[in-house]
């Protein structure tokens, strides 16, 4: 299809034709094609309208800015949803007080309808991305309390996006908030999603608040709190910051199984191959759970030292700490340098073939007659 054509259809086609031109022209990315996006962003259709907002993602220009804020206070929540999109990813500030006033709208209506909610949640996440401080309150306020009346899935949802835009503002009221969010008390898709928020904090601030909450205060109630360190954990190994070993390591002594095991998978996801040995204790943990997990670390990350721990648990009666632990000196068995260096246990003797081992006993015993 010629350029000229698709322009032709986007002006006077039908409904679902200008969508398709929409898309066709999305997918050209050709930056001259803006000047007609926009034009169609006024369309009476609002599908239409949807398709072209969706369009402009592609092309992230600053011209579209204003055009895309007027939507934003558009009768169909779902081109409000569909603009506010496009606005977090343009990154322009302009948008970031239309942005707040859309979702503080749409907060009036209940929200009672599916895309009442999606608009409310658009907005958040774009507030996110857009990285201004204005943004922090709403996104703080929705994190802490949702919506005042909905369906449980929608405020769970409301609140995994203003965790999310928490997460990409990056601002140290904000990290506060995400941080005490990580209670035993909160549902574990929402635990889930802090922690994804968290890990995606780059500043320095982050990093030393998170570190030092790894840490239970004086008087703390460690058995609500735990899902503190084993998130902080997770989101610290999310980061990919190796400063964080030095902070982790203590917890390889934690009471909590859940600790411990995220303590091993954290240490794999950093590379830890020099402080990996630290992680053989939990070959001896009560729980088959740490013990698995333990195994699988130490052979991920090809701690030759734990060869001969590993060996003995290779004999463990839970079956997947057994199998883990084989896995593992497999694993550290096929590395390089350590064929000379590693010791693994040798198969058991086979009987000669034809002969059993009563035959072998008897023989034994005529000749010591």
């Amino acid at each position: 299809m010629s350029f000229d054509q698709t322009i032709n259809e986007l002006r006077y086609g039908g409904p679902q034709v200008r969508i398709r031109a929409a898309t066709y022209l999305a997918e050209a990315n050709n930056p001259q094609v803006t000047p007609y996006l926009l034009e169609a962003l006024k369309d009476e259709d609002a599908e239409v309208r949807i398709a072209v907002a969706h369009a402009l993602n592609t092309y992230r220009d600053p011209q579209a800015v204003p055009s895309l804020i007027e939507l934003l206070n558009d009768k169909n929540f779902a081109v409000n949803a569909s603009a506010a999109t496009t606005l977090g990813l343009t990154g322009d500030e302009r948008a970031v007080k239309p942005l707040l006033h859309m979702v503080e709208r749409v907060l009036r209506f209940g929200p009672n309808i599916l895309v009442q909610h999606q608009a409310i949640v658009q907005g958040l996440v774009a507030l996110g991305r857009l990285r201004d401080e204005r943004a922090a309150g709403l996104l703080i306020k929705m994190l802490k309390k949702g919506y005042k009346h909905s369906v449980s899935d929608w405020q769970l949802q409301v609140r995994q996006a203003a965790a999310l835009g928490l997460g990409l503002l990056d601002q140290p009221a904000g990290n506060q908030t995400l941080i005490d969010t990580l209670t035993d008390d909160e549902p574990t898709d929402l635990l889930e999603s802090v922690t994804t928020a968290l890990g995606m904090l780059r500043s320095e601030q982050s990093f030393k608040m998170m570190a030092g909450y790894l840490r239970f205060a004086p008087f703390e109630n460690e058995n609500k709190l735990f899902r503190r360190q084993q998130c902080l954990i997770i989101a610290l190994g999310q980061r990919g910051d190796r400063a964080a070993v030095p902070y982790l390591l203590p917890l390889v002594t934690s009471v909590y199984p859940e600790v411990r095991i995220a303590l091993t998978e954290t240490l794999v996801r950093l590379g830890e191959t020099e402080q990996g040995e630290a992680l053989i204790p939990l070959l001896r943990d009560r729980s088959s759970a740490v013990r698995t997990a333990a195994a699988q670390a130490l052979g991920a990350l090809g701690v030759q030292s734990a060869a001969g721990p590993l060996s003995a648990v290779a004999v463990d009666p839970d079956r997947r700490v057994a199998g883990a632990a084989q896995n593992a000196l497999e694993n550290i068995k096929a590395l390089p340098s350590a064929q000379r260096n590693v010791y693994l246990p040798p198969p058991p003797p086979t009987p000669p073939q034809g002969h059993s081992t009563d035959q072998s006993e008897d023989r034994s015993g005529e000749q010591s007659r």
